[in-house]
């Protein structure tokens, strides 16, 4: 008996879904990635990367990039420093001394009228004006003795969550300084008849004020199992109002929001999931909500943080594995294409969005020796531009910046599992593969597999070595469920626009 060739075509366009039994997965979803993500639907090694900004003075705990006039600083935050760096240029602007900070988590930090702001949540929070010579000091008005975990700009104000003072500490009480004039950062936090500062507490939900975005008109704050709209009224009885949006959901961490496009993603406990502020909508779910939640280390959960890349348009949800202490694996979800990847972390502490100039020539006038009446650039003009946005990640000594034309040597894979090719009762006999790699894919290694069941063992091909530009691979597999994998493990990045396979159906044994 003859058997007609047949030939299915893989393209799919949706990223991962590892959650689901792998033969319940959609066409358009691969089952296994490992440092891959999907642009414009497309599967793609992920990019190179390079270090920037020279060796950090301290581990770094937590990063910031403000152009602060016509400079731009990267601030690098230590256990117990802050460093700014401009150019090649480096700066100790730590101020009075800081207690070590035991986690990244600890650190939050603003920016209200061009100045930088951050807490550490163990000493009052402080602000930075700009001038290297002058470090961070504390913030004006601030009330004495008294410390907050989290702090965000709104509208000309800032706002302070979790509030520790000589009354107690009251974990969901959010207090605000009066209004800051443009340049400068607010003058008071204590409410009188003549300013607009003040306080509230968001008591419906329990546990800790996390975080505070701003979303268009509110500024959205999130507790573990709550979520608040604070809105500006500023009438003769009240400054600020608050909502209660949700009661059932909030942020897992103080790192776990990233506002995108007038959206917040947020990591909560157990999902991922946009809002508007009013509706929500899972992202994660039967895709990588159990793939992410049962991967995280339970003692150092608190370390996972949300950072939109918005070169990209993509959001990276860095998170530590069981078992390690800071981030080693990323899930990167391409919004516009509502697609996930996956790639690996070397224990980033912190991510950063900014300009990345450090090979540039300083403008700062100390640096330079010359005679100004033979130097015919413009001093205090920016050396960088604000179209060129990158992603900066943080870990030991090292701000490194992603998605680079480096060459990087990188494992990486795809893999589609428990194809039936419509019938999962017949047998499949695989014969070939069609790699779809685009032009400078270097060598891929591919190999199909088949099993009779899906709780089976798989029964894999040897490999098969693609040297480009050739793309059909000679593979035999046989079994009612076909798997097929294609990785790289080269300094080449390829990318793959999906995968043909050539099979005969066969019987039902």
């Amino acid at each position: 008996m003859s058997y007609p060739r047949q030939v299915l075509q893989l393209r799919p366009k949706r990223g991962l879904a590892s959650d689901l039994p792998a033969h319940e997965v959609g066409l358009d979803q691969y089952t296994l990635g490992q440092n891959v993500q999907f642009r414009n639907g497309i599967a793609q090694r992920v990019l190179g990367s390079r270090a920037v900004n020279g060796t950090l003075p301290a581990s770094v705990r937590h990063m910031l990039n403000a152009r602060i006039g016509s400079t731009n600083f990267w601030l690098f935050f230590g256990p117990n420093t802050v460093v700014a760096r401009e150019t090649s240029n480096s700066n100790d602007v730590t101020g009075a001394a800081l207690s070590n900070v035991p986690a990244p988590w600890y650190y939050a930090s603003t920016i209200i009228n061009g100045l930088p702001v951050f807490t550490n949540g163990l000493e009052l929070p402080r602000y930075w004006a700009g001038n290297v010579g002058v470090p961070f000091a504390d913030l004006p008005g601030w009330p004495v003795g008294t410390i907050c975990k989290s702090i965000a700009a709104f509208k000309g104000f800032l706002f302070a969550l979790d509030i520790d003072g000589p009354g107690g500490h009251f974990e969901n009480q959010v207090k605000w300084s009066d209004a800051a004039a443009p340049g400068t950062v607010p003058a008071t936090w204590t409410a009188t008849a003549t300013n607009l500062a003040g306080s509230m507490y968001l008591s419906d939900t329990p546990g800790p004020c996390m975080c505070a975005v701003p979303m268009r008109g509110s500024l959205i704050a999130y507790k573990r199992s709550g979520t608040y709209a604070i809105d500006l009224v500023n009438d003769i009885n009240q400054v600020f109002s608050q909502r209660t949006l949700f009661t059932s959901s909030g942020a897992l961490t103080r790192h776990a929001v990233a506002d995108i496009n007038g959206k917040h993603l947020v990591v909560g406990d157990g999902d991922i999931f946009l809002t508007d502020g009013t509706t929500r909508v899972s992202v994660a779910k039967d895709r990588m909500q159990n793939y992410l939640f049962g991967q995280i280390d339970q003692t150092n959960y608190e370390n996972l943080f949300v950072t939109y890349h918005r070169a990209k348009n993509e959001a990276w949800i860095c998170y530590p594995e069981s078992g390690n202490t800071f981030c080693t694996k990323a899930l990167v979800y391409d919004i516009s294409k509502d697609a996930f990847g996956v790639r690996d972390l070397a224990s980033v502490t912190c991510a950063a969005i900014g300009v990345v100039n450090d090979t540039a020539p300083s403008e700062a006038y100390d640096v330079h020796s010359e005679t100004f009446d033979s130097v015919s650039r413009f001093f205090n003009a920016e050396n960088f531009s604000l179209a060129a946005e990158s992603l900066l990640t943080g870990y030991s000594t090292t701000a490194s910046m992603q998605d680079t034309g480096d060459a990087v040597t990188v494992s990486a894979l795809v893999g589609k599992y428990d194809l039936t090719m419509g019938d999962p009762q017949r047998v499949k006999l695989v014969r070939r593969a069609h790699v779809r790699a685009q032009p400078g894919c270097g060598t891929l290694y591919v190999r199909v597999g088949g099993r009779m069941t899906p709780n089976g063992s798989i029964t894999w091909s040897a490999e098969f070595t693609l040297t480009e530009p050739n793309q059909l691979a000679p593979l035999f597999a046989s079994g009612r469920y076909i798997s097929v994998e294609v990785r790289g493990a080269g300094a080449e990045v390829w990318t793959l626009a999906g995968i043909d396979l050539e099979y005969e159906m066969r019987g039902y044994h």
